[in-house]
């Protein structure tokens, strides 16, 4: 006899161990997916936030390494003596670009790096929104020329802020007042011409500028100061002395703006001109009244003298420093007691002044940096990644 054959087929519980690996595999594989997609959108935020950077980094890269040591670095109408000095800017003269973030009445004359107060973002969150504003050579329309040249944040109140370029250059001259010709500013006179304006780095929410500074007086390496610690020194070096006098500060706190600049005005809480001298009584070689060191210039720069006794405007080269009585000075010597030897033989003594007497003359004077520290912080399109960038700008006019 035999036993009928069990028809084909699985049983419950079979099915049921089926149906339990299937959801088991397909959860693994969505699992897998999804998270192989959460790493490829933020892998991918993170690659659009360093192609940001390195789009702004390339162009800073160029800007930078050509910039124009000058004490005169804006454009300016300038006036025929005996109202102005040719070629040189005197107050009066300035051409108040629209667009400047300072105030127009302020002739920036070389390098400037500012600080505002911090600003207060769409989250709630304090940023930095630092600018530096310099005169290089670059190329714009096709032509290479010297223009002035600004990075800042634009739309600082919206939730995405973008670091941008601000350019000027002069396109032409009005010469239909010979005596003093009007420049042509991107295209426009000079009072009403607007910046050439570049997006530089997509939703960037925070700026920060460092210039590498060092006290050429002091045998102490520099290093990089923010605008804020530059006019306000943050601390002692060996033998209870700052790292260098403070620079001016041509803003008022809680906002801070340097040039980098000297001038017979430096001093702020001195009422008087700090006045350049040639001292017969020291081989006539030049200090100032108030023994300024000029901490970051060294030989081979160059001083302007105007005024004062000084018979015809000239600029003076430096040979070397010197101690009082002629011989070298050296880094562990005071810096009060520099003293600067020019190329150029010292200017004639007039007549009209006893040859005893100090012969004294306004001054001015610009340094570079060495190098500029650049901080951003960014984000991505959709804000899913925010990272901080930074890299150093060596100035190549050093």
């Amino acid at each position: 006899m035999t036993r009928p054959q069990r028809p084909a087929g699985f049983t419950l519980i079979e099915l049921m161990v089926a149906m339990a690996l299937m959801m088991i595999l397909t959860g693994s594989v969505v699992f897998i997916f999804i998270q192989a997609q959460k790493i490829f959108t933020t892998v991918n935020a993170r690659v659009e936030v360093y192609q940001y950077a390195r789009y702004a980094f390339d162009q800073m890269e160029r800007d930078l390494a050509n910039v124009v040591r000058t004490s005169d670095m804006e454009f300016f109408d300038d006036q025929p003596p005996p109202g102005g000095r040719p070629g040189r800017y005197d107050p009066g003269e300035e051409i108040p670009i629209t667009g400047a973030r300072d105030n127009p009445s302020i002739y920036n004359h070389s390098l400037t790096m500012r600080q505002p107060e911090d600003y207060t973002g769409v989250d709630g969150q304090r940023y930095r929104h630092d600018s530096l504003y310099f005169k290089s050579v670059t190329v714009a329309g096709g032509q290479t020329s010297a223009a002035l040249i600004e990075y800042a944040l634009a739309d600082i109140d919206r939730e995405r802020p973008r670091l941008v370029k601000r350019l000027w250059r002069v396109t032409g001259v009005d010469a239909t007042t010979p005596t003093r010709p009007k420049f042509q500013i991107n295209g426009s006179p000079g009072n009403t011409a607007q910046p050439i304006t570049q997006d530089l780095c997509l939703y960037t929410i925070d700026a920060r500028f460092e210039l590498f500074v060092r006290n050429r007086r002091l045998p102490q390496v520099g290093q990089f100061y923010e605008t804020q610690q530059l006019v306000a020194p943050p601390r002692m070096v060996p033998g209870n002395r700052f790292p260098f006098e403070p620079i001016r500060n041509d803003w008022q706190p809680p906002d801070f703006m340097i040039q980098t600049y000297y001038d017979h005005r430096h001093e702020q809480t001195s009422f008087e001109p700090d006045m350049g001298i040639f001292d017969p009584n020291e081989n006539r070689l030049f200090r100032t009244r108030l023994n300024f060191s000029f901490p970051m210039l060294r030989e081979g720069d160059k001083i302007y003298m105007w005024g004062g006794h000084m018979p015809i405007p000239r600029e003076y080269t430096i040979d070397s420093f010197r101690r009082p009585d002629g011989t070298p000075w050296l880094p562990t010597d005071t810096p009060e007691s520099m003293r600067i030897k020019f190329k150029e033989p010292p200017p004639d003594w007039p007549q009209s002044l006893p040859p005893t007497q100090p012969f004294e003359t306004l001054w001015d004077c610009s340094w570079v940096p060495p190098a500029i520290r650049v901080t951003l912080r960014i984000k991505d399109a959709k804000s899913l990644q925010t990272r901080s960038v930074q890299r150093v700008f060596k100035v190549l006019t050093n």
